[in-house]
């Protein structure tokens, strides 16, 4: 059957999918040569319609929630040229809703702007400048393989293994495993993790709940109220298949009677379909959960079977919350007793209930740790876990159809870190003494105790406290540091301390698809190519339907002399002269290894892209064992929920300059319109930044046409009310000043958040070619919303380093 489309009818499709495509942002469309301004017209241009069926398809991963993720099975459609032209999900592979889906987000939509995009890095460039001066010289791999490879070998022998660091980009396959397996054969125990994200999250709730609970519901048909606490689902979920309570789920279960809480400080599109929004203050949410513990408590609506049977010091967390009422929350959250304690009272009595929390709730606060424990306390005491509709308690799965267990999976022989004598003597494991910045506490990065779980095996320093190392010399300076798809003028707070610190490094090198701003002060950079280009990750996926497992297949010719993010760490591991830990330099025999269980050979998958097995046998989705809780908290002291938690009370922090305590606890954001009334009296409001967004991976993408048409300008949200009081008009570029430094954004009027917060977005350094809009600078004067944040590392949390994203500021009209 022929399938013919235009842009037109591509847009018409979009348009007819209704609120949940709005949401994502998504409108599919063929790429053109010339990309056209549809905001100038008002409409698509008719252009000549395609014959799908003349066009050759090839399958990838799509590489636009992060380079080597593998979310979203895609099929690439390459015209008779060769180039690549249209993009859709893969109906087999269970994207999105499901089996049959083939609808991608407004990223997914773009990918094909990545592979021909201008502002490409080509060939491997070596300094010839002072460092940020930006001069370069294009040099040879080789050149740059043995140039790197020796500065490595060098500090290692002068300073020891450990001053090398790896920074890392949001969770990354290629740095999270190969990466960090070259450091650990290497010697060194510094993969700087960015402290943010997931593992701030996942590591609290391990704390409190243990490794196999969850407050997420795995069942949302079966849950009555999901509480959505600080999750932007419409900007980071809207494809995202692994989210049990993503958007088409979500409205799904709402036609079937869901009530759900949003807590978010702006009314972003799902929290419209809310049954009660709750705008908290940014960095307030520690407040809130502890005043919603109270009201729990107090008013006698937790499960008491489960508090006297499973929780470890429910007394004592009882008489604990007594000292934090509505009344005591209420001035510093911003929310009313009323609302607090109608909050409350709805999560103690409608039951199944789930809770989703997220980036703003917990892994972008200096107090994000306990945030996230009362989270995690609120669904166990309330008597939702394990329980049908409430948190965990997934259905479960056929077997697979042939054995998966290797894919995507790299041993990273953490087994080869060299154990110090300070390990020994401090009882650490082995070279977690040798960590620059401890993300979490050393004693707690142990596999045989507490981190045994898959984010937590290998160590790992905290990014922005480990670069600052270079500029204190404690514990010891860094030597050399490799941030690999990322840039650390964007991803961390105070850019400019960060650059000031890559000045006095001894070696930094980098490697990334685009020159990011922080290549002005790298010895060497490297050219990525894209996944489009290269033919090296696998990723499966076991459904109801069957079982699927597909590799990228290769689209492309490399760019210039662009080479794969996976290689790098093979060749200089053949160069330093341990490469038979790297396959001796060859990638394939890595994948051959990952296939070999399954029965494919790395030939036959390349050749076809993907293979679906479906399920002919009848099984499917079993109910699991509920309230399955001896196994549950089996790892926890006492084998209980820990309201007192004896995990971390009394222990180091992470900073190792006092300890952790055994009950929650509330220090606010470190500028507060309640916490720091004085500093208010001159940044009278609070500004805020979202963590991920629907137009852009974190601060890349801003480069793509089809991104930055519907992103044009580095805009912040603000309350018209609030805008009109300092003179600023809707579409006004605008100054904004904390104590720690200055922006400059533009106005954008949004009835939908509170009178006292604006609300941006960070990562605004790349230009757009071809719809001539100009990146802006990473410092102060330019757009980048990391400039106003607190970088005092005695401020960041102390279990999981965790840094405000939160401020006060003052605002005016900008005339420069």
């Amino acid at each position: 059957m022929s399938q013919s489309l235009t842009r037109r009818r591509f847009f018409e499709g979009a348009a007819a999918l209704g609120a949940l495509a709005a949401l994502s942002g998504c409108s599919p469309k063929v790429s053109e040569d010339k990309s056209e301004d549809l905001a100038d017209t008002g409409e698509a241009p008719e252009i000549e319609a395609i014959n799908l069926d003349e066009y050759e398809v090839k399958h990838s991963w799509c590489y636009m929630c992060g380079p080597a993720k593998t979310l979203c099975s895609t099929l690439c459609y390459l015209n008779p040229e060769g180039r690549w032209v249209h993009v859709e999900g893969n109906p087999v592979a269970g994207n999105n809703w499901g089996y049959g889906c083939k609808s991608l987000c407004a990223k997914g939509n773009s990918a094909m702007q990545t592979l021909y995009n201008p502002a490409r890095i080509e060939y491997p460039m070596r300094r010839t400048g002072e460092k940020g001066e930006g001069k370069f010289e294009r040099c040879t791999w080789e050149e740059a393989i043995e140039g790197i490879a020796a500065k490595l070998q060098e500090i290692k022998d002068q300073h020891g293994p450990e001053a090398l660091a790896l920074w890392s980009p949001q969770e990354c396959k290629f740095v999270m495993q190969l990466g960090r397996r070259f450091l650990n054969v290497f010697g060194s125990p510094n993969y700087m993790h960015s402290a943010i994200c997931q593992t701030q999250i996942t590591s609290s709730r391990e704390l409190s709940i243990g490794t196999k609970a969850d407050t997420y519901p795995y069942q949302l048909n079966k849950t009555k109220l999901l509480v959505n606490w600080g999750v932007n689902g419409e900007n980071a979920d809207m494809n995202n298949n692994v989210d049990k309570a993503n958007p088409y789920r979500r409205f799904e279960a709402m036609d079937n009677g869901l009530q759900f809480i949003d807590i978010r400080p702006m009314l972003d599109p799902l929290a419209t379909h809310a049954s009660v929004w709750v705008p908290v203050r940014p960095g307030t949410d520690g407040a809130l959960a502890l005043s919603i513990l109270n009201v729990l408590i107090e008013e006698d609506l937790y499960d008491h079977d489960f508090c006297e049977n499973w929780c470890n010091g429910f007394d004592k967390l009882a008489e604990h919350v007594k000292q934090f009422p509505p009344s005591w929350a209420a001035p510093i959250t911003g929310i009313s007793e009323e609302k607090i304690t109608e909050v409350a009272r709805m999560m103690g009595t409608i039951k199944p209930m789930g809770i989703m929390y997220g980036n703003s709730a917990g892994d972008q606060s200096n107090d994000g740790n306990w945030t996230c424990i009362c989270i995690n306390l609120i669904a166990a005491i309330t008597g939702n876990l394990d329980v049908p509709g409430g948190g965990g308690a997934g259905m479960k799965m056929p077997e697979e159809l042939f054995d998966c267990s290797k894919i995507n999976k790299i041993p990273t022989l953490s087994d080869r870190l060299p154990a110090c004598d300070e390990d020994t003597a401090a009882g650490l494991a082995p070279s977690r003494s040798k960590l620059v910045a401890p993300e979490f506490p050393r004693w707690w990065q142990n596999p045989e105790t507490w981190a045994y779980t898959k984010f937590f095996v290998d160590p790992t320093s905290a990014a922005n406290r480990g670069i600052q190392s270079v500029l204190t010399g404690k514990p010891f300076p860094l030597r050399a540091v490799f941030a690999h798809g990322t840039n650390p003028l964007s991803q961390t707070r105070q850019p400019k301390l960060v650059a000031e610190a890559l000045k006095k490094l001894d070696f930094y090198f980098v490697m990334d698809t685009a020159w990011n701003p922080s290549c002005d002060y790298a010895d060497y950079v490297l050219p990525a190519c894209t996944r489009y280009e290269d033919s090296c990750q696998i990723g499966s996926r076991n459904m109801p339907e069957g079982t699927f497992i597909g590799i990228e297949q290769q689209i492309a010719e490399p760019l210039g002399e662009s080479r794969s993010d996976w290689r790098i760490y093979l060749d200089l591991a053949v160069k330093l002269g341990f490469g038979e830990d790297f396959w001796n330099g060859d990638l394939d025999e890595l994948l051959r290894a990952q296939l070999e269980p399954t029965g494919f050979t790395l030939e036959e998958l390349r050749e076809k892209g993907y293979v679906f097995v479906e399920r002919t046998d009848g099984a499917k989705p079993m109910e699991p064992t509920y309230q399955n809780y001896e196994e549950l908290f089996e790892k926890l002291p006492n084998g209980k929920v820990q309201c007192y938690n004896e995990i971390i009370g009394g222990m180091p922090n992470n900073r190792e300059d006092g300890t952790l305590g055994f009950l929650p606890e509330y220090s606010g954001p470190p500028e507060g319109i309640a916490e720091t009334p004085e500093i208010a009296k001159e940044y009278p409001l609070i500004f805020t930044d979202v963590h991920a967004h629907r137009l852009s991976v974190h601060s890349y993408f801003g480069n793509l046409p089809y991104m930055r048409e519907r992103n044009r300008l580095p805009w912040v949200k603000i309350n018209p009310a609030t805008a009109q009081q300092y003179g600023i008009e809707d579409g006004d570029w605008m100054k904004i000043e904390s104590p720690h430094g200055w922006v400059k954004m533009v106005a954008e009027y949004f009835e939908g958040i509170s009178p006292e917060v604006v609300m941006g977005k960070r990562g605004w350094w790349q230009d757009c070619e071809e719809l001539g809009e100009p990146g802006y600078e990473c410092f102060d004067g330019g757009s980048e919303v990391n400039n106003l944040y607190d970088a005092t590392i005695e401020n960041f949390d102390g279990f999981h380093s965790a840094m405000a994203k939160q401020t006060l500021v003052k605002i005016s009209k900008w005339e420069g």
